[in-house]
């Protein structure tokens, strides 16, 4: 079991009383960002930057201050890419071990996660390198779209190898990436237009052992419903067809939750054979 106390990072003790997603983001977060990325302060003056973003951030929505924040850092780290990613390495603190609360604890990176998404062409492998291990402490669903929308053979790949790695942030992101209607995510047009190229991912994933990863299956699936519903349909009976498990029962009757609500009759007869199976379980 991990101390609570080696999860503590420099921003932990920052409050947000608002609630707002976009009030973490404060001039009190970027002194302490710029700080920290600073540490050895010759990289660039940090007062000069918190007083631009002073000036502008109060006006600001939350993604609107995440790509201000990311371009900030882009002007300060005069650097070759490569090497500003490594002066964001030392941000990244211990791994999140939980399924919940991740992006409580690594609030403090999602401008890097913004900042990658802007540039990630940059140096793809180094990007695709950050990407796995940022998402082990915030999530890399993101950034990891604009890398797909490049280079479908290589994200696809990638996909695969992290649908077996040993930690499950990662499992999830070789799913979650890859939806079709990521809320707030970029949209990936050869998953809409070829959404069949992503179920070995979500065949893999859909006994996964731990509920996170399970859950963003399901979403995905959810969304897949949406962009080929015959596919998605045909699939989700496939897999009620197989062996039964109360895992992958539980996928299928989370993936049809929305249809079933707008009473899709063969949604509907497949609610109904689920939970017959699971009583039987």
């Amino acid at each position: 079991m991990v101390n609570k106390d080696d999860l503590t990072t420099p921003f932990s003790g920052l409050t947000n009383p608002s609630g707002k997603h976009k009030d973490w983001y404060r001039i009190d977060f970027l002194r302490i960002l710029l700080k920290e990325i600073n540490a050895k302060k010759n990289l660039f003056p940090v007062d000069k930057y918190i007083k631009l973003y002073q000036k502008k951030y109060e006006s600001l929505e939350l993604k609107e201050r995440l790509v201000c924040i990311a371009d900030l850092l882009d002007e300060a780290l005069a650097i070759p890419y490569a090497q500003q990613l490594k002066a964001f390495e030392p941000l990244l603190g211990k791994e999140w071990p939980n399924e919940d609360g991740m992006f409580g604890y690594g609030f403090h990176l999602y401008p890097i996660a913004q900042f990658v998404e802007i540039h990630a062409l940059k140096d793809i492998p180094k990007s695709l390198d950050f990407i796995e291990e940022l998402t082990k402490r915030f999530t890399g669903e993101w950034a990891i779209r604009t890398i797909a929308n490049a280079d479908e053979k290589l994200t696809l790949k990638t996909m695969k190898a992290w649908a077996k790695d040993d930690n499950f942030h990662v499992r999830r992101l070789a799913s979650e990436g890859l939806r079709a209607k990521l809320p707030w995510g970029k949209k990936i047009d050869w998953v809409n237009a070829n959404p069949e190229k992503t179920l070995p991912i979500y065949n893999k994933l859909r006994n996964d052992k731990v509920l996170y990863v399970r859950r963003s299956v399901a979403n995905s699936m959810g969304d897949m419903i949406k962009v080929d519903d015959e596919l998605a349909y045909t699939t989700l009976q496939k897999w009620f067809d197989g062996k039964h498990s109360k895992d992958n029962l539980w996928v299928i009757q989370h993936a049809i939750r929305t249809p079933v609500k707008k009473g899709v009759g063969k949604y509907m007869e497949l609610k109904e054979d689920v939970g017959k199976a699971m009583k039987k379980l």
